[in-house]
């Protein structure tokens, strides 16, 4: 072999190895990083099944990325870790929760819960650490632990309670007109607010909310709340913003009331229909989604629920999926996964369709109302049970300014 040829040889061993370097190096910074995402929600208690399969969702989203190899945020790849905690409906077991996902796992984004109490006690662990708090849900709109411009790292990617009301109680008319008395059971954590204001709704349509009666929250016998409400003999009972509606109608028909019996929680109908029975579920509705009119983003989720878990579908799980998507639609957007960069790109996604949800387009909104736009607008849906078939009215679209 002439110098010359080799020269040529050891000049081609020497760039195929430095090409196997470059591969391999290319190969080692395209490695996906790992995210944590802390989850707490009552897993155990009274609503242990809204609970379960609210987590669910979120699990069942993450799924999703991380089988596609992760989400590309900036000029990273990340899989995530999701770690879900019992709230067990206790502010205490709430912030152990949050202090183990904080300071132990090192999350940086944490969810939770659906108790107001709670959802405070989250954020006091998360706000020192500069974690984000992603509220999951709230009970009282502008309780304390809703968001506001005192509070810079929360955010509620999830619509207001009181939004569908208003929808609701001209439903309520326009279907039953012969309605005139209506009685409102609520639990015992702050409603007055809400309360007033659907008294003054059911006034503007012609009608009378006779009573209030309150119960305490994790109440689970309803018979003696529900004697006392149909001492009132009311027209129509309201169940106002509560996971145990379901509880709450099975009391009622148990104790002879056959009049129209509607609930404003996102609590879906399929598990109202499933706990309290077809012979209880007639002249209900409700503000959660009748799966026959799922749309194809609800039918993923269904599909996948099926595939993985092998049970009954609980809509509620639609909620922790979109929470879940709207948070990493926020990073894709913000090209970050720093809290407060992520916070920041949410307050600017106020255009209607700016994020997307199983229930349609959607956006932030809440400026005028909380202070802050920190607080998800979007679809959202009114069906009614009837004979123990459930059927979908209409999708409300809430104006929040």
């Amino acid at each position: 072999m002439n110098s010359k040829k080799r020269i040529w040889r050891v000049l081609g061993i020497l760039l195929s190895s430095l090409l196997l370097e470059v591969v391999f190096a290319g190969y080692i910074l395209a490695a996906p990083k790992r995210l944590k995402i802390g989850v707490i929600l009552p897993i155990s208690g009274p609503i242990s099944t809204v609970g379960m399969s609210l987590a669910r969702g979120f699990e069942l989203f993450f799924d999703k990325v991380n089988e596609k190899g992760g989400v590309k945020i900036g000029n990273e790849q990340y899989l995530f870790d999701f770690i879900l905690e019992d709230e067990k409906m206790s502010p205490e077991a709430a912030a152990i929760a949050a202090k183990k996902l904080v300071h132990k796992d090192g999350a940086k984004f944490v969810f939770g819960a659906i108790l107001d109490a709670s959802t405070e006690a989250i954020y006091q662990v998360c706000a020192p650490s500069k974690v984000l708090h992603l509220v999951f849900w709230v009970n009282v709109p502008w309780h304390p632990a809703d968001v506001n411009p005192k509070k810079p790292l929360a955010v509620r990617l999830a619509v207001s309670p009181h939004d569908p009301q208003a929808s609701d109680y001209d439903y309520l008319i326009k279907t039953y007109p012969n309605v005139k008395k209506v009685v409102i059971s609520a639990p015992d954590i702050g409603y007055e607010g809400m309360i007033e204001k659907c008294k003054a709704l059911a006034k503007k349509l012609g009608v009378e909310v006779i009573a209030v009666e309150k119960w305490p929250i994790g109440t689970t016998d309803f018979i003696p709340v529900f004697t006392k409400i149909l001492a009132h003999k009311p027209d129509a009972i309201h169940a106002m913003i509560s996971g145990q509606a379901m509880y709450q109608l099975r009391a009622a028909r148990q104790l002879g009331f056959k009049g129209p019996f509607f609930s404003d929680s996102p609590l879906g109908p399929d598990v109202i229909l499933r706990v309290a029975g077809p012979e209880a579920s007639t002249d209900v509705f409700c503000n959660g989604m009748d799966l026959g009119n799922a749309t194809e983003a609800m039918r993923d989720v269904m599909k996948r629920w099926q595939a993985k878990y092998k049970e009954e579908f609980v809509s509620d799980a639609f909620l922790g999926w979109d929470e879940a998507w709207i948070l990493t639609q926020a990073m894709e957007k913000a090209k970050s996964v720093d809290p407060g960069k992520v916070l920041a790109t949410l307050e600017t996604m106020t255009k209607p369709g700016s994020l997307q949800t199983v229930f349609g387009p959607g956006h932030m909104g809440g400026l005028k109302s909380f202070g802050v736009n920190r607080v998800l607008v979007r679809p959202i849906p009114l069906s009614r049970i009837m004979n123990g078939k459930i059927e979908f009215v209409k999708f409300i679209v809430p104006d929040v300014p």
